[in-house]
Order: C-alpha cells, then structure tokens, then sequence
C-alpha cells in the first residue's frame, strides 16, 4: 500500500476480514485456503501470490500443523501452477536451519521431531525448490523472530508472559541473538519481491530488521522499559539450554510448560545480515528493534498476552 507502484493492485485474501488493518481499501475475497472451491475463486485475474497465511505451533501437534498450514499451502501452490500464476512469494523463517548456519540462505532446511511446525515450513521450502519446470518463480522469504504492533503470537509474546513468574538465564556468545524483524519491514519484503527484476526460478532470501541485537541488548532494554527482563541472567549456550530445559519440565505456565524444545532453538542465531535480499530486490528495512519493540511492549501493558504455545485450530464449516 505503502510503495503506491502504479501496476499495482492489492487484493486481500483472508477469513476474517476483521483482522485486516483499518487503512485498507482493496478488494477483498474472503474464505479459507483449505476450501478448493475457494482456491479457484481467489486466484482468478491473479498475477502475483504473496502468501503470508501461516499457523504457529511451538508444541508437537504434527497432524494439525499438516491439515492448518501444510496440506492447504502445497494445494495453494499447485492451483497457482495451474492457474498460470507468474511469481510465488512464500512466507518461511530463518529458523528452518540450523542454529550456526541461519544466516546462509543456500543451508536447507534441518527436520527437527519436536518441532513439527518448522518441519512443514521445511516441507514447503523443498517442495518449491525442486519443482521442475514451473510456470512461475518461487521467492522464499525466510524471516526473523516477528516483532511490532498486532502481535499476539510467537517467541516473544510466550517469553513476556512467562518472565512475569520465573527468572530465566540468556544466551551469550556467538549464538546470543535474536533477529527481530517489524510487521511493516514484511510488509515492505513482500511487496519488494513482487517487484524486483528477478530471473532464475527459485529464490531464497532471509528477512530480518537493520540489525541483529543480542539477547542482553534486548533484556536491558525490556528491563529499562517495563522493569522485567524475560531472561536473566546470561549463561552460554551449553549452560543455558539445559537450565531452561529443566525449568520447562519442572514449572508451567498456566495449562502449557515454561519452556518447549522448539522456544530454546527458537532462542539460538548468530547474527543475520540482509545483503543478499538487498542485492536481488533491495530490501532496506527501516524499522529499528528498539522502535519495534517498543511496539510490541504496548501489548505486554495494555492487554493479556497470549501464553498458549499453539494458536487455536477450527475445522473448516463450508
């Protein structure tokens, strides 16, 4: 909406048109992606798919990750195929890799068994990358940890709610940090790749803000903002891992368990540069973490934040 590109027309697709921001003025088709019904009546007159539809999970929930998110993005690319779409924008995340190789965007991804949602992105990420002779480009977005306004779910929301009852240890050293990236920097990527002059078939492009903080720049500045810090204190990987480990098995927050396998390799990046995005369709994101954060925090005061480690899921009524 933003960038204003005079070929450009926005079409919404969701199924709740409560949760579309309220500057928005487009056309909307709403509907759900695991409707085939609805897969052709949303892609009709359709050039350029930016799918940002996802589900969160950081518990084993294998076989609903597969029917919420999996099963209806794999029928979501095969109807665009058909339907002659010409680009393919998919919404993936750095954390497909592993924890010492995520800042390489040619590292495939790493299946982890307590992690299924990771292993659908996964899924999707090999799905694309070995389709043979597509009609359309496929651009891979693998993005940070998501921070800014409107945000309920995911890593930090889980580890605010959590620093309220229990002190937790940080991560120091080489893979002591936490890549936000702002809702309005996705924004800026997706509409970026739609754009961008991009040749070759397949693409892979990590997303995250204009730097990397580490856990500690982030702690002290939640501790000088809201008097908390949600990790504290910092300990290396090979000690904090375990001590969270353990903490998670022996405390719970409400009906869900502190800490899950899935949040502690969530914890775990080096730092994340965005060149190669910059270089293939200019990405310059403008957002700072600590302006994001900000953003983010406004939630922790003003409203109950989310704890569930998975976002609720509703069978599909047609």
């Amino acid at each position: 909406m933003k960038i204003q590109h005079q070929d450009l027309e926005i079409i919404a697709a969701c199924r709740d048109t409560s949760k579309l921001i309220p500057s928005y003025r487009g056309e909307v088709r709403q509907g759900d992606l695991r409707d085939p019904d609805y897969l052709d009546r949303v892609l009709i007159g359709i050039d350029i798919i930016c799918h940002a539809a996802g589900w969160s999970s950081f518990e084993k929930s294998g076989d609903t990750c597969n029917h919420a998110y999996l099963d209806p993005t794999l029928d979501l690319i095969n109807h665009a195929i058909e339907w002659r779409v010409s680009r393919f924008i998919n919404l993936s995340s750095i954390y497909v890799a592993a924890a010492n190789k995520r800042n390489n965007t040619h590292e495939e991804g790493k299946p982890r068994s307590y992690w299924p949602m990771v292993n659908c992105h996964i899924a999707v990420e090999e799905y694309l990358r070995n389709y043979q002779k597509p009609r359309c480009q496929f651009i891979n977005l693998r993005l940070g940890l998501y921070s800014g306004k409107r945000l309920n779910m995911g890593l930090l929301p889980l580890l605010l709610s959590r620093s309220k009852q229990f002190t937790l240890p940080y991560l120091t050293g080489s893979l002591g940090y936490l890549p936000l990236v702002d809702g309005r920097d996705i924004g800026q990527a997706f509409a970026r790749a739609a754009l961008g002059p991009l040749k070759s078939d397949y693409h892979c492009l990590n997303i995250t803000g204009p730097e990397t903080p580490s856990h500690a720049d982030i702690m002290i500045f939640i501790e000088e903002q809201i008097k908390v810090k949600p990790l504290s204190p910092g300990l290396p990987p090979f000690l904090a891992n375990p001590a969270l480990w353990l903490q998670g098995k022996i405390h719970n927050e409400g009906k869900h368990p502190l800490m899950t396998s899935a949040m502690l390799d969530m914890l775990k990046s080096p730092v994340i540069d965005n060149s190669q995005a910059k270089q293939q369709i200019g990405y310059d994101p403008e957002i700072s973490w600590q302006a994001s954060l900000l953003d983010t925090l406004e939630l922790y005061k003003n409203q109950t934040l989310n704890c569930s480690l998975s976002q609720p899921y509703q069978d599909l009524i047609l």
